[in-house]
């Protein structure tokens, strides 16, 4: 019974682990993709590597600590989820200048071929 439990608790942290890194993917910029994915694999490796130290400090503390630490930063990420924006029917943009535009930032000077295209295209 332990083992299968075992299996089955592994199982679900690796399948949640590849839908959150394949979800993560889809919420860049085409072209900050790179950069986002680079950021996010690496506090994944940070978060893997003092995963395992938590273990220590049940030698060290009384066991609540260790639950109240992974309880707490639940609660901090809970509710940080809470003021980010609804994007919902939105346009998510895909360039850096689009960025801009969403932003409302007029003083935005672009800097390669296609932003330049896109912002003779949008003042026509």
């Amino acid at each position: 019974a332990v083992v299968s439990t075992q299996s089955t608790g592994s199982m679900a942290i690796a399948s949640a682990y590849a839908v959150n890194y394949l979800y993560t993917s889809e919420l860049a910029p085409t072209t900050h993709r790179g950069m986002v994915m680079s950021l996010s694999s690496s506090c994944a490796r940070v978060g893997s590597f003092l995963g395992i130290y938590t273990n220590l400090l049940y030698d060290i503390t009384d066991r609540r600590v260790v639950l109240a630490l992974f309880a707490g930063l639940t609660m901090v990420y809970i509710t940080a989820v809470f003021f980010l924006a609804d994007t919902t029917g939105k346009r998510i943009p895909e360039t850096p200048y689009d960025v801009e535009v969403m932003a409302g930032n007029e003083k935005y000077v672009p800097v390669n071929g296609t932003d330049v295209e896109k912002a003779k295209l949008e003042k026509v």
